[in-house]
């Protein structure tokens, strides 16, 4: 290349690069308020506030009455979510508006312009919110406001109805927010407080203007005002007992040392002795406490986001190209793919710098295309030596899209430091980060790199930051940052994009749990590895570490699964299922040698059912004299040289593996356990969750049973037993007493009734008793059918005793149907958790 050629080259790169810091410099601060979407039919609020400011001689009071909630009241309460032992109550609020009947609002108001939906908005904004604490058992009501016109006064009457739960000894909190109507209605405006059966407790910023046992009234004006009652039937403790030890830690601090073990375990001692294996455990327990700790923190919590969007990512992809033998196979088409989805990401920066004036739109036109154009130019004129037009063009439009790219980065930096930006493009950057995690994590699993996983990587980190369910809404873009305090929360923690990364950090681990197993069970070299154990346990204990209800771990009404019981249940009885030592089985290594052993197998049934029926039949002819007592010894000495010839040891046949993979076995067991359980779901409840990770973590109760079917496939020749049904029945029995134990404080709570725990425990035991059974029966089937042999041969449908196992199925079945119609709200809490007791917002 030519010195003049060279020139020319740095000379347009340059012009690019100037074009891109000239339309960064000229951006201007987008304004803090955003872009509101104009209504399709105006409001009376809206008429309101383009009125001139003046005395309209209006008066507004407002009455909050506080009475039991009756049978009528909580028709419309969802089913499952009332509790007994609390105090339901009726919350009626009415505001009152006393104007002239020649006040433009009253012309307004009788148009009706935005209601219904305008009814909460001019209610909230015009009289100031009224919160009401509690638990919410109901969407809040608010009727259709009426009007009364009388001697020229004209009185507008808007109602609100709440309907709470108590606890016992639960106080109510009753918050009167200011108006924040600009301008106000009315400058004060008089409450009236009807407590009943409650008595006020508190109030603050308040100077009554009537104080009885049965009245509270009070003027206000623009400020809060905060009431809070007591239940009149209450008496409060001097001093409450509390207990030193607490089993909810002991245990939630024994799963943890557990499930660390055996995820040390898991990975093995060839894992650990790699080095870059060491730098990536290091690494991350440096990390994790940056992490972490700031959940709690919220003054940490810019450290966390770094830590976890910049640091592990950075770390996960050191530790692949260390782990990896050659490095990723990318193609310029490649790169032009990544930067013309860059590309398409930057054009939706760019308008929405338009939308918000943060550059004229002339401005933004010549800088973006100067800035293509030019970086279009210097790229062909770097590359006019390879001679290859293919390569130059692509070299061209590489260079074009990175140029709008890099502009709109600038842009949004821009916005970024004036604290106004599209709040969704901050999700997309922290989304781009996090997925090189999982595509660092899968290249190391696969021990390669491909595009497939690349894509799916991203896909999936996407929707761990909830897209596209929030990024498609209407306006989205439009708005600025959101705050925290609107956030959905799961237990204490707001579900922002840090707790969403570190939820998804948690499935990709699980995920790569099970990854491992399906690597680990290509041979029957895994039944017996130290590894494989400890993997299949952490996964169970993960999945049941809350087998009931949401991950939201919030205090529920009835004694709900304490946490970490069952995860420890499960980790004991799973221990239990894979007895040593093991008996001695003959496991085929194809198809052939499985029917085989088959067939053998039936041969010596037939042999022992014959020796049992010439003892039967023998005793009775023998008496009669029809049978000689030479005959009988020929042919008990020829059955029993025959049986010789197969051993006196146990049939073992139907205890192997049947010539397939543990992997191949699990996953079989897996979806039938999974297909049998699924009925289940309209008893527990489905799955709920703010976003994709919240909704898997709620989902982990769907696979608890079919886990503990995939142990019983993975692990079939080590179960006990050395039949089908009776390792079923085994597998029945360590289910079963892991169920069961998530409902221990519930069986021993004095005030859920006994007819109550005998439907809670007729329901467990059912679902547990036809899963298992019905894989039992279907592994039966399934050994049979692999060594090309008819089910009858094992259970005849003409005898009583090979049809008692089906029917008792069948008969569980109809009585877990029967306990799961006649199930009361109690039951329904129990079950289903606190997913009937998540509270709705007024």
């Amino acid at each position: 290349m030519g010195k003049l050629r060279m020139f020319i080259a740095f000379g347009l790169a340059m012009v690019s690069a100037g074009a891109i810091v000239w339309c960064t410099v000229a951006a201007r601060p987008v304004p803090q308020t955003a872009r509101a979407v104009e209504p399709a039919v105006p409001d009376p609020w809206e008429l309101v506030q383009n009125e001139p400011r003046v005395d309209h001689d209006r008066q507004a009071t407002t009455e909050v009455q506080v009475t039991g909630a009756g049978p009528g009241d909580l028709r419309a309460v969802p089913e499952g979510r009332l509790d007994e032992r609390q105090r339901q109550v009726k919350v009626t609020i009415k505001h009152r508006l006393r104007m002239n009947e020649a006040d433009k609002l009253v012309e307004t108001l009788r148009q009706g312009g935005g209601f219904p939906d305008g009814i909460r908005r001019f209610t909230d904004e015009g009289f100031g919110a009224i919160k009401v604490g509690g638990t919410a058992l109901a969407p809040t009501t608010r009727p259709a406001p009426t009007l009364t016109t009388k001697d020229g006064v004209t009185t507008a009457e808007f109602r609100v109805t709440l309907l709470r739960q108590f606890a016992p000894g639960a106080l109510m909190t009753l918050d009167f927010n200011a108006p924040s109507a600009k301008p106000l209605l009315v400058q004060q405006r008089t409450i009236s407080l009807l407590p009943g059966e409650w008595t006020v407790l508190q109030s603050e910023s308040i100077k009554p203007d009537r104080e009885e046992p049965d009245l509270l009234q009070f003027t206000v004006g623009s400020y809060l005002v905060r009431v809070t009652l007591a239940q009149d039937s209450y008496g409060f403790p001097d001093a409450m007992e509390e207990s030193d030890f607490s089993w909810t830690a002991g245990l939630g601090v024994l799963t943890a040392i557990a499930l660390v073990a055996f995820l040390a375990r898991s990975l093995g001692m060839a894992w650990w002795n790699r080095q870059p294996n060491r730098e990536l455990v290091l690494g991350l327990a440096l990390i994790a406490p940056l992490v972490l700790l700031p959940l709690l923190a919220p003054s940490w919590r810019p450290l966390a986001y770094v830590a976890l969007f910049l640091a592990v990512p950075a770390l996960t992809a050191r530790h692949a190209s260390r782990a990896l033998p050659t490095s990723p196979p990318w193609t310029t088409r490649d790169m032009l793919v990544v930067t013309g989805l860059g590309c398409l990401v930057g054009l939706g920066m760019l308008s929405w710098s338009w939308l918000h004036q943060q550059l004229p739109g002339q401005t933004l036109l010549i800088g973006s295309v100067v800035a293509a154009v030019a970086a279009a130019a210097a790229a062909v004129v770097f590359s006019v030596d390879l001679g290859v037009r293919v390569v130059i063009v692509r070299l061209a439009v590489l260079a074009a899209e990175a140029a709008i790219g890099l502009l709109a980065l600038a842009l949004w930096g821009r916005a970024l430091l004036t604290g106004v930006y599209p709040p969704d493009s901050i999700r997309l950057v922290l989304a781009l980060g996090w997925a090189m995690i999982p595509i660092a994590a899968i290249a190391v699993a696969t021990k390669t790199w491909t595009r497939t996983a690349v894509v799916g990587a991203l896909l999936v980190s996407l929707l761990v930051q909830r897209w596209p369910t929030e990024w498609l809404d209407a306006g989205s873009w439009d708005m600025p940052s959101t705050n925290a305090a609107n956030l959905p929360m799961i237990g204490i923690l707001p579900l922002d994009p840090l707790v969403r990364g570190v939820l998804g950090l948690l499935l990709l681990a699980f995920a790569l749990l099970v990854l491992r197993l399906r690597r680990l069970g290509g041979s029957l070299a895994a039944l017996d590895h130290p590894a494989t154990h400890a993997t299949v346990i952490v996964c169970l204990m993960v999945l049941y570490l809350t087998p009931r209800g949401s991950t939201t771990l919030t205090a529920v009404n009835v004694a709900l699964p304490q946490l970490s019981i069952t995860s420890i249940i499960a980790w004991v009885t799973a221990r239990w299922l894979l007895v040593r030592p093991h008996p001695a089985v003959v496991e085929p290594t194809s198809a052939e040698e499985h029917r085989q052993l088959v067939r053998a197998a039936l041969h010596k049934r037939l042999l022992l059912i014959s020796e049992q029926e010439l003892y039967r039949i023998g005793r009775g002819k023998l008496g009669a004299g029809e049978l000689s007592m030479a005959e009988f010894d020929t042919r008990r000495l020829e059955l029993e040289a025959a049986l010789h010839e197969h051993g006196r040891h146990p049939e073992t046949a139907l205890a192997t593996a049947a010539g397939c993979t543990p992997w191949h076995n699990g996953v079989h067991a897996f979806v039938i356990s999974l297909l049998l359980s699924t009925p289940f779901v309209l008893v527990y409840g489905w799955p709920s969750g703010a976003d994709l990770s919240s909704f898997v973590f709620d989902s982990r109760y769907l696979l608890t049973l079919p886990a503990f079917g995939f142990l019983f496939g993975y692990f079939y020749p080590r179960i006990r037993g050395t039949q089908p049904m009776t390792k079923a029945l085994h597998l029945m029995a360590a289910a079963l007493v892991t169920e069961l134990s998530a409902y221990l404080p519930t069986l021993f709570e004095p005030d859920v009734g006994a007819a109550d725990k005998v439907q809670v425990m007729a329901i467990v035991v059912g679902e547990v008793a036809l899963v298992c059974i019905g894989l039992g029966l279907y592994w039966e089937w399934r050994i049979m059918h692999l060594a090309g042999e008819p089910w009858a041969r094992v259970r005849n449908i003409r005898s009583v005793r090979s049809l008692a196992t089906p029917l008792l199925a069948v008969v569980i079945a109809a009585g877990t149907t029967a306990a799961t119609s006649a199930a009361g709200q109690t039951v329904d809490r129990i079950l289903k958790g606190d997913q009937v007791s998540s509270s709705s917002s007024p």
